[in-house]
């Protein structure tokens, strides 16, 4: 059976972002290894934020029709994990218990409902393990 590994927001960025290219380089060997490795899972809340911070917060924007067609692409490439109630009350367990920011626990509950193993993130707690099912990798270090 194939694991399965969720993406954080920043591993998505860095995937279209060419600005920071050994980060670029990074996430595109763990996007297209995980596709050939793994099922791999991003969630609704992933796609507005990389709708955001590759349009405003990266140092060269990405213009909004490029984001539409890399969207395109991941929405064929990825499963989506929608959120709902029991997501937003199970990232509150999160939270409560890891002490995580609202958001980070929202991603890890996303990850979590979809059976993920692996959480790639750049910004998590590295190599922590969430319920004894979850484990945090940063695949820039």
């Amino acid at each position: 059976m194939k694991d399965k590994v969720f993406f954080d927001t920043n591993i998505i960025v860095y995937l279209f972002d060419k600005s920071e290219e050994k980060k670029h380089t990074q996430a595109r060997k763990i996007f297209i290894a995980s596709l050939q490795d793994a099922t791999s899972y991003i969630s609704n809340q992933v796609i507005n934020e990389f709708i955001v911070i590759a349009s405003q917060k990266i140092e060269n924007p990405i213009p909004l029709n490029h984001i539409r067609k890399n969207l395109e692409f991941l929405r064929t490439s990825l499963n989506i994990h929608t959120i709902d109630f029991e997501t937003s009350l199970k990232a509150i367990d999160v939270k409560l218990k890891y002490h995580f920011s609202f958001w980070d626990s929202l991603i890890i509950a996303s990850a979590l409902e979809s059976n993920c193993s692996i959480l790639y993130s750049e910004d998590m707690q590295r190599g922590q393990v969430i319920e004894d099912k979850l484990r945090i990798l940063n695949c820039f270090e």
